[in-house]
């Protein structure tokens, strides 16, 4: 039968195979061994096997926790985010991928204008944005406050979820959203996470979690939204830099999109390409009585990504004046 060859797998499986069918003593004779190098392929093949059993063991497990596209993300070289828990990988074709940002709508404020977020929508469209990304503050919330009752459109969850779900309805593609520090005002006074109840009432959100999420751009780069409950700087950067300051080296995302103090700023620090994204409400009477601004606007950002991180970006500011 000629010389086997002794290191391929397929040929030990063949005689092992052949071995349990016919016995030891035929295996010997056909393929020409002794007794002590069947014994030695019989443990080599086991070993085999046993390994081949714990690379499949450990695929199923990364196959139970991503789609297709993201299994597909991996194949092709993407990572899994180190330090996070299962992170949505957002796949596409080409190198560059377009998102809008958006933050601080405040769904159920008589200071958010459906023009506004109609306009939103619209410039998405004509830009074919592959999603939209929230930072936070998408409802407006009930607090405690003197006279907040007496700014809002829609008073209380129900309303204002409802409110929230027309509102985003009008999307027909992907959002990726977190909460914020208004949103979680119904979960500190009766539990509700308005935010993730939202998302599971639309046809294609997901929400992310509380003041920080992140999503993995084809596996090569990390994008990261920030809500927070700290206040506004006298300094618009301020915030930004402080923030970008506290990532540890391997904590850093390729791109930071920030909400919470309704001002619009864009930088790069520490290789991280940061944007502030302002805010859809108007300025508050609360806002002008504490003298803060309100940067009306959202941002449509251009990353095309390679298997460093993100190559090169563009990025558009469009304003509010109202």
């Amino acid at each position: 039968m000629g010389t086997p060859n002794r290191t391929s797998p397929e040929r030990l499986a063949e005689i092992i195979n052949f071995a349990l069918e016919n016995g030891d003593e035929a295996a010997c004779k056909i393929f020409d061994l002794k007794s002590e190098t069947l014994n030695r392929y019989r443990r080599k093949y086991q070993n085999e096997v046993n390994r081949n059993f714990k690379i499949t063991a450990t695929l199923k497990k990364i196959e139970e926790q991503y789609d297709e596209k993201e299994l597909k993300a991996i194949a092709a070289g993407g990572r899994i985010v180190p330090g996070y828990g299962k992170v949505p990988m957002v796949d596409f074709e080409g190198e560059a991928i377009k998102f809008t940002h958006v933050t601080d709508t405040h769904m159920g404020s008589l200071f958010f204008h459906e023009k506004h977020w109609d306009m939103v929508l619209e410039e998405s469209r004509r830009e074919k944005v592959d999603f939209i990304c929230h930072s936070g503050d998408v409802t407006e919330g009930m607090s405690k406050r003197d006279g907040h009752i007496y700014e809002l459109s829609h008073l209380g969850y129900d309303k204002q979820k409802d409110y929230a779900i027309e509102q985003l309805s009008k999307w027909r593609g992907k959002y990726y959203m977190i909460d914020g520090n208004h949103d979680r005002w119904f979960l500190k006074s009766n539990g509700a996470i308005i935010v993730k109840d939202v998302c599971a009432m639309l046809p294609d959100a997901t929400f992310l979690g509380h003041d920080i999420g992140v999503i993995s751009l084809k596996g090569h780069a990390v994008l990261q939204l920030w809500h927070g409950e700290d206040g506004s700087s006298y300094a618009t950067s301020y915030r930004v830099q402080k923030i970008i300051e506290a990532y540890t080296g391997g904590e850093k995302p390729n791109i930071l999109l920030c909400g919470h103090t309704h001002k619009q700023l864009q930088m790069y620090e520490r290789h991280i390409h940061a944007f502030s994204g302002g805010s859809i409400q108007c300025q508050t009477p609360w806002m002008k009585s504490t003298r803060k601004q309100a940067h009306t606007g959202f941002w449509i950002i251009t990353a095309w990504i390679n298997k460093t991180g993100v190559a090169k970006l563009q990025s558009t500011w469009y304003p509010f004046y109202a």
